[in-house]
């Protein structure tokens, strides 16, 4: 098993130089400082060992004239954890980017002008509960919140920070439950910022599906990467879960051909705003 404890950074800096080949300890040494790290003998194998110890790389000892070699070599497991730490990165990322978006999130939520008594099916971010808090005050009296758990993870933190803010306008649904729901059931649909974590075709139909004519569609969020890049193939291979992200730039297009009015499309700095009002029944 990987440990769930972050990589020190020269930990971190070893494995990354041995994920395609083997090298002894001075190649490592040499290398290190090529790339700024100035790393003693006192520091380099210390970390060699404890690296070992986890499991993280393996070693084979050479024989030759003078004093054998030890080769190093990272294993499966190595490279698991450093993908692992590097989820940890795009985790802070994430929060990051949430926090630098949230006006821009909230802007596309006052422009959807939602009303008292309205039903609002939200497919976003589960990391925007202040942001929620603000919509569903803007159902009261009668209005109804649902909720869609994107994570089957969150399931126990959301039911609680429903039960914790006593929000019984709040359903929580997961994709089972939103499929079951009877078709133009709701008058705002809500997709911020979680286009790349979810089947995109699946959100935006169940979306089309679900909403009442002169229903809206909210999105928002970064638009979608270039495709068949070599970056793109990297993540793919060693992060498939962000392979993808994104809406793509003719979101506009895809609407009108599923009958939807464009009230709202905006691109901006990399992300994509897009408030869509369906007219007609969804193909």
């Amino acid at each position: 098993m990987t440990s769930s404890r972050p990589l020190g950074s020269l930990q971190q800096a070893i494995l990354l130089l041995l994920w395609n080949d083997e090298y002894y300890g001075l190649e490592i040494q040499r290398r290190l400082r090529f790339e700024g790290k100035n790393v003693g003998a006192g520091q380099l194998y210390p970390a060699l060992r404890r690296l070992e110890e986890q499991d993280y790389i393996s070693s084979r000892e050479v024989a030759r004239v003078g004093a054998n070699r030890v080769y190093y070599t990272i294993t499966e497991m190595g490279k698991n954890v450093v993908i692992e730490n590097m989820m940890e990165i795009f985790y802070i990322f994430r929060h990051i980017s949430l926090d630098y978006l949230h006006p821009y999130l909230e802007e596309a939520v006052e422009r959807a002008e939602i009303k008292p008594g309205e039903t609002v099916l939200d497919l976003s971010n589960p990391l925007m509960e202040k942001l929620r808090l603000k919509i569903i005050e803007l159902l009261k009296p009668s209005g109804k919140y649902l909720l869609m758990n994107t994570n089957p993870d969150f399931s126990d933190l959301l039911s609680e920070w429903i039960k914790s803010e006593e929000l019984e306008s709040v359903e929580l649904l997961d994709e089972k439950k939103v499929e079951a729901l009877p078709d133009e059931t709701v008058d705002i649909a809500l997709l911020l910022f979680n286009v790349f974590e979810l089947n995109m075709e699946w959100v935006f139909t169940q979306a089309l599906r679900l909403l009442r004519l002169d229903g809206k569609l909210v999105v928002f969020d970064v638009m979608a990467r270039e495709e068949d890049t070599i970056r793109d193939d990297l993540y793919k291979i060693y992060m498939p879960m962000h392979s993808k992200s994104g809406v793509p730039d003719d979101l506009d297009e895809m609407m009108t051909e599923k009958g939807m009015n464009i009230l709202v499309y905006e691109k901006m700095r990399g992300t994509i705003t897009g408030i869509f009002q369906k007219k007609s029944l969804a193909k």
